[in-house]
């Protein structure tokens, strides 16, 4: 397949608007726009709305799509701007975790209609039905962007998995025969990069809860809008596991604030929390046994990332 000349310079400019602004966000020093970097063993401030960039070259690929009459893409961009600027409202004035975690479920509701309540899913086939279109637009979007944003808790981790899944989930699509996801596919990693390098370890950039709710929400609308849920979800399956055991073990959603810290941070070496009504993580479990640094722990993350998207993959190429 050659990939359409207007997919091409979509996915330059793409990137290169979302590396201009992730530059600039890196140079701010705005006292209310830095955060502290918790798991460094010495004390530095980092800005925390680096995920703005994803938004500004979703605005433009937004734009883009109306012009082409992409449809699919039109409702994925509204769908990441509109969930991104609920984390950015929360980032700078902050939202009640009641109304945060469930926000997002509106503007999920977009990607029904644009599909015209029809979507594809490997190994269980056709479902052609608004209302089952639209619960499971709303559960991905909504699911994704909180597991996102509740796996943000280290350098480099939501942005490099984000890029993992949708590669993976994008090629399977491709290879199913739903050639439009490619061209997609592409746009979208290079709208990532810029960010994905500013957040790696260590971090010129934080993502924000602008960032992990506008990522998180792309892979939902993605998997859904794409035909890519059961990839997805198998490549997503960390996410799910971390956001399962912190809402059991917390016993629903809390603010982070009202929780007990699930891990202790001395001199940069991170060890597990064992304090009673202390919730349970991916991290917490990764340093149970032995305390890890930053480091590590993303490594192991990111390994166990690469697992999944490697066992979805396998698994889904087995079938097509």
């Amino acid at each position: 397949m050659i990939i359409n000349y207007n997919y091409i310079v979509l996915a330059i400019i793409s990137f290169i608007l979302s590396l201009i602004t992730v530059y600039i966000i890196s140079r701010v020093r705005n006292p209310r726009l830095v955060a502290p970097d918790v798991h460094k063993s010495y004390r530095v401030m980092i800005p925390k709305i680096g995920g703005v960039s994803v938004l500004v070259s979703m605005v433009f690929i937004t734009i883009y799509a109306y012009i082409l009459s992409d449809w699919r893409l039109l409702a994925l961009g509204l769908v990441t701007i509109t969930v991104g600027l609920i984390g950015l409202i929360d980032d700078l004035r902050g939202l009640p975790v009641s109304i945060r975690v469930f926000l997002p479920l509106i503007p999920a509701l977009i990607i029904p209609v644009v599909v015209h309540e029809y979507i594809y899913i490997l190994l269980i086939g056709h479902v052609h039905n608004f209302f089952v279109v639209a619960a499971l637009s709303m559960l991905a979007v909504t699911v994704m962007a909180n597991a996102a944003n509740m796996l943000d808790v280290m350098n480099g981790i939501v942005p490099t998995s984000t890029l993992m899944i949708i590669t993976v989930s994008g090629v399977i699509s491709y290879l199913a025969g739903f050639s439009y996801a490619l061209p997609v596919t592409i746009v979208l990693l290079l709208t990532i990069l810029p960010l994905a390098a500013y957040n790696w370890y260590p971090a010129k950039v934080f993502n924000g809860n602008v960032g992990s709710y506008a990522l998180g929400a792309m892979m939902g609308a993605f998997m859904v809008l794409y035909n890519a849920g059961t990839q997805g979800v198998i490549a997503a399956l960390p996410y799910i596991i971390n956001g399962f055991l912190i809402v059991i073990t917390a016993r629903g959603f809390k603010p982070k604030e009202a929780l007990k810290r699930p891990v202790i941070v001395n001199d940069g070496v991170i060890h597990a929390n064992t304090t009673p009504g202390s919730p349970i993580t991916l991290v917490k479990l990764m340093v149970l046994k032995r305390p890890k640094t930053e480091r590590e722990v993303v490594r192991d993350i990111i390994i166990l990332f690469l697992i999944t998207s490697l066992a979805a993959l396998s698994l889904v190429l087995v079938v097509i």
